[in-house]
């Protein structure tokens, strides 16, 4: 079996555990989308946004995405067919051991958001990598409760702790969220 037809079961066998994902998180009265990068930006005074620099970013603190909730889950499966011929392509050069370009994130609070390198990131993740070389540039966010003691100290390990969001990000979210997101009441 070549790259391509791998490539492809790769993605068959991603978009199933998608699926999966998703009637699992609807039985359980939660969502599986992307956290919406422009919900954040529309409900907060960004204070500043500076370039970090280039490093690896563990894949499941990637929470949200910049104009692209749709087309992929929280877990980075996808969901719309549309990509389906970018995602094999990028599989395949994985499999091939090709050198891809870092994705480029935006950090609010212990949240990153994907600017571009959806793709990317899905791949990495169905092939198991809990990493990936990220651009990184931080907004620093106020709003309701963002200075609250301990929001940085809390771990990212369980993506349903909204804590290990961010607790200036949920304050930010606010209404919008709730009822929608794991752990939010």
């Amino acid at each position: 079996m070549g790259p391509a037809d791998e490539a492809m079961g790769l993605y068959e066998r991603t978009c199933l555990r998608g699926l999966v994902h998703k009637l699992w998180t609807a039985l359980r009265g939660q969502s599986s989308q992307l956290l919406d990068l422009t919900t954040v930006a529309a409900s907060c005074t960004i204070s500043t946004r500076h370039y970090v620099a280039e490093q690896t970013v563990p894949i499941r603190q990637i929470r949200g995405s910049e104009g692209r909730c749709a087309d992929f889950d929280e877990l980075f499966h996808p969901r719309q067919g549309r990509t389906e011929g970018r995602w094999r392509s990028i599989a395949k050069a994985y499999m091939q051991g090709a050198s891809l370009p870092p994705v480029d994130l935006i950090c609010v609070g212990a949240v990153y958001f994907v600017r571009d390198g959806h793709h990317r990131i899905s791949v990495a993740a169905a092939l198991g990598q809990q990493e990936i070389d990220a651009v990184v540039t931080v907004w620093q966010v106020q709003g309701p409760n963002a200075s609250a003691p301990g929001a940085a100290d809390k771990s990212a390990d369980r993506p349903g702790n909204r804590e290990s969001w961010g607790v200036s990000l949920w304050a930010c979210l606010g209404r919008y969220w709730r009822g929608c997101v794991p752990g939010v009441e």
